[in-house]
Formats: structure tokens, sequence, C-alpha cells
């Protein structure tokens, strides 16, 4: 894998603008109580199964609300997914990424409501340092013991898992080939691994 072309190719001039009007907590000082800190859980396999059934029953216009939802409360982090997404060879592809940054949204939301709106300079500052951490690790070629190790220190390991398994086209009852390229598997992987340590770390500051 070339992750010096990837980095090239990983670009953060396709933001989507979005005003957004969510995101923003009540003040809670006037209550004069003192609230214990409750960290964000992981997100099982069990969340992940029952929000893509959910997902499975929606019609168009509830995804499409679920779309506009998204952009306002994530304005920022949904830009660069999307943004990115534009540039990928097939149509198919594009969908998949479509739906992981769905199902992963709506996993957090499940769990944790009102997560803060991640910052276009949060999002770059953490895609950079996970894109070295990357390359450091795999700066001589892929390997999957190293890989996993990724995935099982994962704050959300299952979660990650999901969104490999979705772009590589694994776990599926017939063997199908990824929609994605080696390249774009590898720059995928990073953005969903930002995305979804950014919002577990929000979340998890959430008292």
């Amino acid at each position: 894998m070339n992750w010096s072309e990837i980095r090239q190719n990983a670009g953060f001039s396709g933001f989507y603008r979005a005003e957004s009007d969510l995101g923003r907590s009540l003040p809670i000082g006037h209550f004069n109580v003192r609230l214990k800190k409750k960290g964000m859980q992981k997100i099982s396999d069990h969340t992940i199964d029952v929000i893509n059934d959910r997902i499975q029953n929606m019609d168009e216009d509830r995804i499409g609300r679920v779309w506009d939802a998204f952009a306002k409360e994530q304005p920022a982090l949904v830009g660069y997914v999307l943004g990115e997404s534009r540039e990928l060879q097939t149509p198919d592809a594009r969908e998949d990424v479509a739906y992981i940054l769905t199902i992963i949204l709506l996993s957090f939301r499940e769990l944790r409501p009102g997560i803060p709106v991640v910052s276009e300079a949060e999002f770059e500052k953490a895609f950079n340092a996970e894109f070295e951490e990357m390359e450091e690790v795999f700066h001589d070629g892929f390997d999957e013991t190293d890989a996993m190790t990724i995935m099982d220190s994962f704050c959300q390991p299952d979660l990650l898992q999901f969104a490999a398994a979705t772009i590589y086209s694994e776990g599926g009852e017939v063997e199908e080939s990824s929609n994605f390229t080696e390249e774009e598997a590898g720059l995928f992987i990073v953005i969903f691994k930002t995305v979804i340590g950014l919002l577990h770390k929000k979340a998890d500051a959430i008292v």
C-alpha cells in the first residue's frame, strides 16, 4: 500500500459547508449539583445490527431527513467524508461510504445524543495524527496481525471492524470483491478511524 500516494489524495478542500444549529448544551451551573461523569460505552455488534435493521426499514424521505440532521449536527465531519467519497472510482463505493457513515452516526446518537460539534480544525489535526500512525505501522507493507492489534486496542473496536469489513466486503454469505481500490480502502479506513475516534472523544466528555 502506497501511503504517500494516499495522503496526497486526502485533501481538505471538499468540506460540505452547513450552518450548525445543534450540538449546543444547556447550561447546568444553576442546578448546583455535582454530576458524575459517565464515560462513553462501547458500541457493540448488537447495537450495529439494530441500527442496520432500522436503516433497512427507512424510506427515502426518512433517510433524507436523517442526513439533513447529520449535516446540521456535524457539518465538518460529514462534509469531509462525503467530499472525499466523490473522488472514489465507483458509485457502489460511494454508497458504501454513505452507509458506513450512517451506521456510525446513528450508533453514537443511539447511545449518546447531543454530541458536540467536531470542528474542521479538529478533524484535520486528528486525521493527520491517525495517518502518521498508520504510515508508521505499515511502512513495510500491510500486516494482518498489526491491523488486528490496532482494531482490538481502539476505543470502538466493533464499529471500526464493521467499517473495515464493509470496505473490504467481508463477512457476507457470498464472497464479493471490494468496491474500493487498495489505495481508496486504506484512505477510508483512516478516515473512518478518525471519525469514530473523534465522536467517541466528544461523547466521552459529556457529563
